[in-house]
């Protein structure tokens, strides 16, 4: 491949394809949801045609009526509800199994669940995104009667493997967020938390372990001041969401009980033995009273799904920097606007790109001047609805993508500029043509390479270990892609190697916040890029620290010396495999003869050879310099200097 083989080609046809949320019935009280129907996924063949598997059917997860245990209402069935905030599989394996990098699927019955029925949405009260008891009505005593005595702590009650969830996602979320499910009170309070303010009673317990495979009751203990004073006068305080960092401890009833818990690895949850407790007396309550919890009257209804493909989207663009101008690219992205002038991107790369957790209306619509606004719009809203662990169909993305632009409303020009681009993907993807590292041009969109390279390499380590000298990707379109990339498979099933705890846990309090009704920004970021380095603060913490900016190649070849400059140019064009012209004085009269690639002259004369690099052309090239070009050029200017002084 080679000149305007390089993205983007020719246009081809589309037809329009509908996207939208379907909405998955959520289970009553203690049922668990029906096992999903197989799913027919299309994969890239390498001859570029396409093959179809079906994928394996989820397990049926029957559930017993436990003692005393009421059914409460069934929440709000929403698509984006359900989303993968559990750890990487559910499983339950046997207490003598080796540890694993990730669960075993969970153990089936011969029980079979009935469907569930969803109820419709309640308002969430007026002015107040939070529970308040006055006003919601607070939850009938779980324990008979109001608490036995004021309350030292809060503590919510799950079970084991709920418990490895909440740790992949550093979030305690309503029964909504979680994709892999067992259940336990969050089935009986749809879009709510509910904390106990005593001790769980044994009614409370069975509920949460009567599901086959559940695991032990566990106890995530947190302080008093996550909850309102008002609610603590209540059996049950019930919260949005919160998140784990606030947690205190999580305790065990036995021994034997965190001994199975320690005994499994999981790939995507970080150290947390410090939070390990066993404390048996916690769970020794003989109160009285009924497992049935109430939940107040409305809720934030919350797309969790969502959250956790945004969450992953951050995680990826800070996981993929490696140079001070590629975090500034992750800078902009988490919402920081000033930069030093050295520093020049695209004005739609920013916050308002990413977080688009509400409603779609209330999204500021690209700029329809900019058809690579458009072009990342399109990919990041297509993949946001796909789940490559399910099925994944590079081709079938592509149609998505195509669709959306096709009814973005832009010119005619964007459009054929945009559809060029996916063509020359899609030809890369079928195999129909050679990927090529990529060359700077006008016509190549950052958009459609991002898209390429995660269509190639969806896993997100497999993506940042490809060389930049294989991909030819700048420093724009590497952040972009693993933004793509964390987009397409969230946060909660990304392995903690490619995550920071500090930023997990920072996304789980902008999570919580959006649980309120606040939303709003992901805080305050700063970016600094002193002489000596640069760094990323996020609220105060310190996200990462990478090398000074890259000095302007095309600024520092100003200041040489107009005598110095040709040989510069010479010097450096040669360093980096930029053509030299040479060009032969022949005498007259002369014979020239060529064999091989061997000119032969034969002349009584003297032959002169003249080198030379066009200055003009030489400075575009400098001006267009990013990543690893520019540090190569860099290096060849820092080498003619020691010549010189030499």
């Amino acid at each position: 491949m080679s000149g305007d083989d390089q993205l983007p080609l020719e246009g081809f046809d589309i037809e329009a394809q509908a996207f939208g949320d379907g909405a998955p019935a959520q289970s009553e009280a203690v049922e668990t949801e029906v096992a999903a129907t197989p799913v027919e996924s299309q994969t890239a063949d390498f001859d570029g045609g396409v093959t179809s598997a079906e994928s394996e059917p989820a397990a049926d997860t029957p559930v017993a009526d436990a003692p005393g245990l009421k059914h409460a209402p069934a929440g709000v069935a929403d698509e984006d509800v359900a989303v993968p905030v559990s750890v990487e599989e559910r499983s339950e394996p046997e207490p003598d199994a080796p540890s694993n990098d990730y669960a075993a699927p969970p153990e089936e019955s011969s029980a079979e669940a009935p469907a569930s029925e969803s109820a419709p949405a309640l308002d969430p009260p007026a002015n107040e995104p939070g529970p308040v008891v006055e006003d919601l009505g607070a939850a009938p005593s779980a324990s008979a009667g109001v608490a036995a005595s004021d309350p030292s702590a809060l503590y919510f009650l799950t079970n084991r493997m709920n418990l490895n969830g909440v740790l992949s996602s550093r979030l305690v979320a309503p029964r909504e967020s979680h994709d892999k499910y067992y259940v336990d009170l969050l089935e009986q309070v749809p879009g709510w938390v509910p904390l106990l303010t005593q001790p769980p009673t044994q009614a409370l317990i069975e509920a949460v372990t009567v599901e086959r495979g559940a695991g032990a009751p566990v106890v995530i203990e947190f302080p008093l001041d996550v909850a309102k004073k008002a609610e603590l006068r209540q059996p049950v305080a019930y919260v949005p969401a919160l998140a784990l960092s606030q947690a205190v401890a999580i305790h065990f009833r036995e021994e034997r009980d965190l001994r199975e818990h320690r005994a499994r690895g999981y790939k995507n949850i970080h150290p947390h033995d410090e939070l390990l407790k066993v404390t048996p007396e916690l769970f020794a309550s003989d109160a009285p009273g009924e497992g049935a919890l109430t939940a107040p009257a409305g809720s934030c209804q919350v797309s969790w799904r969502r959250i956790d493909r945004i969450r992953g989207a951050i995680n990826a663009a800070l996981a993929s920097v490696q140079s001070g101008e590629q975090l500034a690219v992750a800078a902009a992205f988490l919402g920081e606007v000033k930069f030093p002038p050295a520093i020049v991107l695209p004005e739609w790369i920013g916050w308002r790109e990413l977080d688009d957790h509400g409603d779609v209306a209330e999204h500021v619509d690209p700029d329809l001047g900019v058809p690579d606004h458009v072009g990342f719009r399109a990919v990041y809203g297509v993949l946001g609805e796909q789940d490559a662990s399910n099925a994944w169909s590079p081709n079938a993305v592509l149609d998505g993508v195509a669709t959306r632009i096709q009814g973005a409303g832009l010119a005619a020009d964007a459009v054929d500029a945009l559809i060029q681009n996916l063509q020359r993907v899609r030809s890369i993807v079928n195999v129909e043509a050679d990927f090529e590292p990529f060359r700077t041009t006008a016509r190549a969109l950052v958009s459609a390479k991002s898209l390429l390279l995660v269509l190639l390499r969806s896993e997100l380590e497999e993506l940042l270990a490809w060389p930049e000298e294989q991909t030819g990707a700048d420093d724009l379109t590497r952040v972009t892609a693993a933004v793509l990339a964390g987009r397409l498979r969230g946060l909660a099933r990304e392995a903690t190697t490619l995550r920071s705890l500090a930023l997990d846990d920072l996304t789980a309090a902008w999570a919580v916040r959006v649980a309120r009704g606040e939303g709003g920004v992901l805080g305050e970021v700063q970016f600094s890029a002193p002489t000596h380095g640069t760094s990323l603060k996020l609220d105060g913490v310190e996200l990462s620290t990478q090398d000074a900016l890259l000095p302007d190649p095309v600024a520092k070849y100003h200041k040489v010396a107009d005598a110095k400059k040709e040989s510069l140019r010479i010097a450096v064009s040669r360093a980096v495999g930029w053509p030299v012209t040479h060009r032969i004085t022949v005498p007259t009269g002369a014979t020239k003869t060529e064999d091989a690639g061997v000119l032969t002259i034969l002349t009584p004369g003297e032959v002169q050879l003249t080198v030379s690099v066009d200055e003009e052309d030489f400075l575009s090239k400098l001006g267009a310099l990013a990543g690893g070009g520019k540090r190569k050029v860099l290096a060849a200017f820092d080498l003619q200097n020691t010549h010189r002084l030499d």
